[in-house]
């Protein structure tokens, strides 16, 4: 009975009600928070609607014919689902900054709950780049072992917790690259661009293993035949979709966080500037760029200096004369 309830998918691998459910609910919960934040914040940039949709339709695609249909017959497809659930998909979702809409969209009871659980030991823990990175390179690697492999092919309930699984640490891992918080909320900026580099290195490794070997290690588990292409034609195919689709996909994540970064430290000095505004020592602090030095000498900042200087030493000769006399 457990055998056949785990075996048993009703829709084939044509449509995947799990994930057209738990699409449906994010996109609801979006527009209700894109509601709800419109009375009080205004607008929400049309770009960043248009991202968070085609994250949702990412996930869709990968999980819904025509790509779920041939990932059962050729290695290659299966891997550009993997690559639209790991990384596409979760990369434009985070890209769009959801979180608050998202958290509007709930009820008060649930942004309570989370708002406890984002204060919690674990959850800066499984935020810390190490665990988030290590999340996203697992649900890589553990999927391409043969023997799961086969499982998940075989199985639909196998299947879907590797899709999801796949999604989460997705969602994990870019909404930690992507924080526009600056440190001790957000990750270090330099751990995110480390992180970056260890996702390249971790899909160059397992691409070119699979690119490159001269056997077939998962034309058994293909629960349809391949037809037009020879398994190890299909599994070359494959490797290089891990291979520099992926990776090209994250050299672009990389170039997204050093352009937070550039950000970040504008913001940093804009505040620090409005903060000394007025001061003369504190505004004459070292200049950080060289537009920053070519700009001092045509502000009125040296001539205020100036003119204290002057003052100030006025003011000592003619302390020093009287004293003399």
């Amino acid at each position: 009975m457990i055998t056949y309830f785990l075996l048993f998918d009703p829709f084939g691998y044509a449509i995947s009600p799990v994930s057209l459910v738990s699409v449906s609910l994010a996109a609801w919960v979006y527009m209700r928070g894109l509601v709800r934040s419109a009375r009080i914040r205004g607008t929400v940039s049309m770009w960043r609607q248009a991202l968070f949709l085609a994250g949702l339709t990412c996930i869709l695609a990968a999980t819904n014919a025509p790509l779920a249909s041939l990932g059962h017959s050729l290695f290659s497809v299966h891997q550009v689902e993997h690559l639209l659930l790991r990384l596409a998909g979760p990369l434009l979702f985070a890209v769009s900054q959801p979180w608050r809409l998202l958290q509007a969209g709930l009820n008060r009871r649930w942004r309570r709950y989370l708002g406890a659980l984002g204060k919690s030991f674990a959850f800066r823990f499984l935020a810390h780049p190490v665990t988030a990175t290590a999340a996203l390179i697992t649900s890589l690697f553990i999927w391409q072992i043969p023997v799961l492999y086969g499982l998940a092919q075989r199985i639909a309930a196998i299947e879907v917790f590797a899709h999801f699984a796949m999604v989460l640490a997705g969602i994990w891992y870019f909404g930690m690259l992507f924080d526009p918080r600056d440190p001790p909320e957000g990750a270090r900026r330099g751990a995110r661009l480390i992180s970056g580099f260890a996702v390249i290195v971790s899909n160059i490794f397992l691409g070119s293993l699979t690119t490159l070997k001269e056997v077939s290690l998962y034309a058994s588990y293909q629960t349809a035949g391949t037809g037009f292409l020879d398994p190890l034609s299909d599994e070359t195919m494959g490797g290089y979709t891990i291979w520099v689709p992926s990776s090209m996909l994250m050299i672009a994540a990389i170039i997204l966080v050093m352009n937070g970064w550039n950000a970040a430290e504008v913001r940093r000095w804009n505040s620090r500037y409005e903060l000394v505004r007025g001061s003369n020592s504190a505004a004459l602090e070292f200049p950080e760029t060289a537009e920053e030095l070519g700009s001092l000498h045509k502000s009125d900042v040296i001539v205020r200096l100036a003119r204290t200087l002057r003052e100030h030493f006025r003011f000592q000769s003619d302390f020093w004369s009287l004293r003399a006399l």
